[in-house]
């Protein structure tokens, strides 16, 4: 027997390589418990098919080589015409690297190859299962009549996907070993091969489920879809075949693949994705594009603010969704119409409006302001208390709402978000010494009323309620949380202590239904998806943030760092390389910095709180989040149009809703769906930052 061991440089893991003939065990261990995290033969985790569909059955290593150089364990050894090889030694950081090699020597060339290495994990008490953008605890929460990525059940299941549709190309799986919780991930550092027509192609990563288990597999590019190989999810619940994870290997073809991985004990159950996150940070080093300054930012997105300024009769004022003034003209083809919250965002442009009068001494722009929150708050009333409409047909001159079926609903995501834009609205105007409408104010507490009155038994608020006011359905989801914002400028701008006293009672039930063991994710904020996505997280981390700049309790500080970090494994932490020819390669588009949408939307938009997350690390010494905020938020200004023609638009300051960093829709490219929103939460984000530039 030949036994061969290296460990971290605190000596506190270690990786051992067993032979005995040609059987080799590899074994990862803690030094300090002496446990073991894994331990598998490496003939089981071996993977090299020639065949379509794709096998993972293992394939037996021969004339197995043992030894060590460099403080790098070294396993060489043939299968079936592969000369294989396996080098392992700790980093810096503490992670296990791996590079693995397969070569062809068999003198033909091998089609429809796929190679690749299996870590079974086996069965594990309370596993849960995190593969960034795609899988949180096999996605509890996503409707189960969509398409989304999922485990499944029973041998021959899993999910394997592009490594260019992975934020942070990992999968991590944590369990309990008696009293502990432990997890393991393995990360892949993305490498590609480029055909001679352009054609990049990427390895894949994801977990099949077998017989004996969880088993992570990192392998040469093939697919499979909820458990169906050679499938690829193209779009929102849609899949299609997909024969382009295959290889062929050339006499002399070698493949080569660096992976890494980490393990240890964490805290708290549920928790491991903050250990992805941190690990992939320093594996990654990630550096964000940084097209244009905050100013330019501002510039450029008022611009697309004022083209989107419209009136009508009886007084309508707003900022419309879609713009008609492009050459392509209304990309939506729906009438134009004012929305509140979600992909409208009205009040929020009303809000940046003002604040670029104020800032610059623009009457007009405050006035703008004042005719579009007035409006709402005259019009869009119902007979019910505190329920009000949630879009203003303009050309029709009539309201509208959600609906969910056939039922006109209130979306508790939108109308909070509204009700929290308007109380921006008046506390600017009261920092500005501006004389508030009376009436503003009583939206905002009539709203908040409905909010305490209005919620589930659960003790957190519906997705939805009907226009009656009652709750539309009692599914638990994070779909509420802006309500609890807007319950907390209803604090901050009347002092009563009901409002708050009702926020932090709610923040604490979300925590405990979501964050506390995250069994149930967030989800379901995003409203096309229906699902879990980085939107719930994101509005769970604005409500943690808030509840801390306001109380200053060490609860929410704590709160608001778990939810940025989960949001974090939606975040880019390295650039795809993209297929010859395509818009993001000719103009050089870095993915990194980029947050993706949901376990059903597989593409990037700009929907991040960069700003508060800039502010919480800077106010709570974090250099992490405070570095994170400024680098999301400078990416973001890619895709920006800064001339006419340019990202497919004629309105300078435009932007693209989904950029397209994998194959969902058409990769390397951007659409030009461009709703009010991604004018509203970019020009925000860049009016904070510049007057926290000028402030310094």
């Amino acid at each position: 027997m030949t036994r061969y061991t290296v460990f971290s440089a605190d000596r506190r893991k270690s990786a051992e390589v067993t032979a005995e003939r040609d059987e080799v065990t590899i074994s990862l261990r803690d030094q300090e418990s002496s446990a073991v995290y894994f331990e598998g033969r490496l003939q089981e985790m071996l993977c090299f098919s020639v065949r379509k569909p794709w096998s993972s059955e293992p394939v037996r290593l021969n004339h197995t080589k043992l030894s060590e150089e460099q403080e790098r364990l070294v396993v060489e050894g043939d299968l079936s015409g592969i000369r294989f090889s396996l080098r392992l030694g700790f980093d810096a950081n503490g992670l296990l690297r791996i590079s693995a090699a397969w070569e062809n020597r068999s003198g033909m060339t091998l089609r429809d190859a796929a190679a690749g290495l299996l870590f079974p994990l086996d069965r594990k008490q309370e596993e849960k299962v995190t593969i960034p953008h795609m899988i949180y605890n096999n996605n509890p929460s996503s409707d189960p009549q969509r398409i989304v990525p999922k485990l499944g059940e029973g041998a021959g299941r899993g999910f394997l996907c592009e490594e260019h549709r992975l934020p942070i190309p990992a999968v991590n799986a944590e369990w309990r070993e008696g009293e502990q919780a432990r997890f393991l991930t393995l990360f892949s550092l993305p490498s590609y091969v480029e055909t001679p027509d352009g054609k990049v192609h990427y390895g894949s990563l994801g977990a099949l489920q077998e017989e004996r288990g969880l088993t992570f597999a990192a392998m040469s590019g093939v697919l499979m879809m909820n458990g169906e190989k050679d499938v690829v999810y193209v779009s929102k619940s849609r899949t299609q075949p997909y024969d382009g994870g295959y290889l062929d290997f050339a006499p002399g073809f070698a493949l080569e693949k660096e992976y890494a991985l980490h393990w240890g004990a964490i805290g708290r159950s549920g928790q491991a994705f903050r250990e992805v996150v941190r690990a992939a940070s320093g594996l990654f080093a990630p550096e964000g594009a940084k097209p244009h300054t905050a100013a330019e930012i501002v510039r450029l997105k008022s611009n697309a603010l004022d083209d989107r300024w419209r009136t009508g009769a009886g007084g309508a004022a707003g900022y419309i969704k879609f713009t008609d003034s492009n050459s392509f003209g209304n990309v939506s083809k729906h009438p134009l119409h004012y929305m509140y919250g979600w992909t409208g965002q009205c009040l929020k442009l009303a809000w940046c409006d003002a604040k670029l009068g104020f800032s610059r001494g623009e009457g007009e722009r405050i006035a703008r302001c004042v005719q579009a929150a007035s409006f709402y708050v005259k019009e869009s009333e119902t007979e019910v208390p505190g329920i009000r409409h949630s879009s203003y047909m303009l050309h029709e001159t009539r309201w509208d709402d959600f609906r969910s079926g056939q039922e006109k609903v209130v979306s508790s995501r939108a109308y909070g978000e509204t009700i929290a834009d308007l109380g921006d609205i008046i506390l600017l105007f009261r920092e500005q010494g501006r004389a508030i409408p009376e009436e503003w104010v009583r939206a905002v507490c009539d709203a908040a009323d409905l909010f305490i009155r209005g919620g589930l038994q659960d003790g957190i608020l519906p997705a939805a309620w009907d226009l009656s006011g009652k709750p539309y359905d009692n599914m638990i989801t994070a779909a509420g949380l802006p309500c609890l914002i807007a319950l907390v400028q209803a604090y901050r701008i009347t002092r009563q202590p009901d409002y708050l006293a009702a926020a932090e009672a709610m923040m604490q039930c979300y925590y405990e239904l979501h964050a506390a063991t995250f069994d149930r994710p967030f989800a379901r904020s995003t409203l096309d998806a229906k699902c879990e996505d980085k939107e719930a997280g994101m509005y769970f981390f604005l409500a943690a943030y808030h509840l801390y700049k306001t109380t200053g309790k060490p609860l929410y500080e704590e709160w608001a760092q778990l939810s940025a970090e989960w949001l974090l494994t939606f975040v880019y932490m390295w650039n795809p390389v993209y297929d010859k020819g395509s818009m993001f390669r000719e103009a050089g588009f870095q993915a990194a910095g980029w947050p993706g949408v949901s376990v059903q939307n597989h593409h990037l938009d700009v929907f991040f709180p960069t700003f508060e997350l800039w502010d919480f690390g800077r106010s709570t010494g974090r250099a992490d989040d405070e570095r994170w905020g400024r680098m999301i938020f400078d990416a973001l200004g890619q895709g920006i149009c800064t001339k006419p023609g340019e990202w497919k638009f004629d309105i300078i300051g435009e932007q693209a809703e989904g950029f397209f960093q994998t194959n969902w829709n058409h990769r390397g490219h951007s659409n030009k769906w461009n709703p009010s929103w991604v004018i509203a939460l970019m020009l925000q984000n860049a009016i904070r930052f510049q007057e926290a530039e000028l402030a310094k």
